[in-house]
């Protein structure tokens, strides 16, 4: 039953919507959020574990011919870690073909952009075509649990990469975070990448 509603999701999507964010059911139109198949990317671990062979080779043919990173827009940096680089790490690892890695290290390279602040502590918001960090056009501030809850994607990054850089950012934020005056043990809700 499982199986079968997600394929008649997946379905849905495939013939409205495909290659977008999202699909919006009730007019079967598409919606970009980003423009990164948000969708797709976050349905090929599900389909391997689910072991929808047609529907998992067709969505990695997406993935290594139209999925895109060298686009101007901005993303925020946490929805597309754990959506995106989660989404390619996590298949990498189920099924161990090298594309899904590939990918990751390309959006891995892009969000390192957003560490660019003075602090380490990394802006909300990256541009993935010009990796330019910067802060939401409604604050200057990033939110702390976002950018604290993006460890196990950069550390699994570097390990898979055997690249440094992300795990070593990743790092800075903890080490940052831990030594904030606390009031009753806790950290504010939002932290200044410019100033933390």
């Amino acid at each position: 039953a499982v199986v079968n509603a997600f394929k008649h999701a997946w379905n849905g999507y495939r013939k409205y919507a495909w290659g977008h964010d999202h699909l919006k059911p009730i007019s079967k139109g598409a919606q970009n959020w980003f423009g990164l198949g948000l969708t797709i990317v976050d349905s090929l671990d599900t389909m391997l574990v689910m072991n929808l062979k047609d529907e998992f080779d067709e969505a990695k043919d997406w993935v290594a011919s139209s999925l895109n990173f060298s686009i101007n827009k901005d993303v925020n940096l946490f929805e597309t870690t754990i959506r995106v680089l989660g989404g390619l790490l996590s298949t990498f690892h189920i099924s161990g073909d090298n594309v899904f890695l590939e990918r990751a290290k390309d959006l891995g390279q892009r969000l390192m952009g957003a560490f660019t602040s003075a602090s380490g502590i990394p802006y909300s918001d990256v541009n993935l075509k010009s990796t330019r960090g910067h802060a939401p056009k409604w604050s200057p501030d990033s939110s702390t649990s976002e950018v604290t809850t993006i460890q196990l994607e950069f550390r699994d990054l570097s390990r898979c990469s055997k690249e440094p850089q992300f795990e070593d950012a990743a790092t800075r934020i903890s080490t940052i975070i831990h030594d904030l005056e606390k009031t009753d043990g806790l950290v504010p809700i939002f932290i200044n990448a410019n100033s933390a």
